[in-house]
């Protein structure tokens, strides 16, 4: 999982969070929709199992959205709220020189 951890002084409160950047994929055959991290959809492009139809599929091609979400951590390291914080692209980024 690509989970981040950070803390931010809000006054005397200190607001933790973490940030899980997940996609979003759709089997091909019956259309149930799964999350899965990222790093296993867009960056490997495994192939899965639809758990519904059985029909074998692949995450990268089934892809259909990108999402950072950021959960707010408590003082005990438990998750209290998770929301969208940003959309991320499907496609790889091209490298430069």
């Amino acid at each position: 999982m690509n989970i981040i951890v950070w803390a931010e002084a809000r006054g005397f409160m200190i607001e933790r969070k973490a940030w899980l950047d997940i996609s979003v994929i759709q089997c091909p055959n019956c259309k149930r929709y799964y999350a899965d991290a990222s790093w296993y959809v867009a960056e490997i492009g495994a192939d899965i199992e639809c758990g519904t139809c059985h029909t074998t599929f692949n995450t990268k091609k089934s892809a259909t959205d990108r999402i950072l979400l950021s959960l707010k951590i408590n003082d005990e390291g438990k998750a209290r709220e998770a929301e969208v914080a940003r959309h991320l692209s499907l496609s790889k980024r091209k490298k430069t020189a």
